[in-house]
């Protein structure tokens, strides 16, 4: 075995697993629905450290390229996760990604209805 894919399973095994931090999400792309192992994050900013106006803070979630369809992202998919113990149901779109070195890719994401 690779240290690639010792990575990749050291992150499906512990960072995403749903036991530890991770959640099961639902990407769809193109009218076909895809569920991963994923973990979400929607930074928090006191307002009483700053002005939180004067700073755009976006959620964003992380999953293992390799589970994408092609192991491609792509901007404009949309990813629903269940409602858990540490945010509501959420249906997400991609606005923008970072293909990181690791094998992860870094989804900047926007709430939509």
């Amino acid at each position: 075995m690779s240290l690639r894919d010792d990575m990749m399973n050291d992150l499906a095994d512990s960072f995403l697993n749903t036991d530890e931090f991770g959640e099961v999400v639902t990407l769809t792309r193109g009218g076909n629905t895809y569920e991963m192992q994923g973990l979400y994050d929607s930074p928090a900013v006191s307002s009483d450290v700053i002005d939180i106006d004067s700073i755009a803070h976006s959620c964003r979630l992380i999953v293992r390229a390799s589970d994408l369809p092609d192991s491609k992202p792509r901007k404009g998919d949309t990813f629903a996760l269940a409602s858990n113990q540490f945010h509501t149901a959420l249906n997400l779109e991609v606005r923008d990604f970072v293909f990181e070195k690791d094998g992860t890719v870094i989804f900047q994401l926007r709430e939509i209805a």
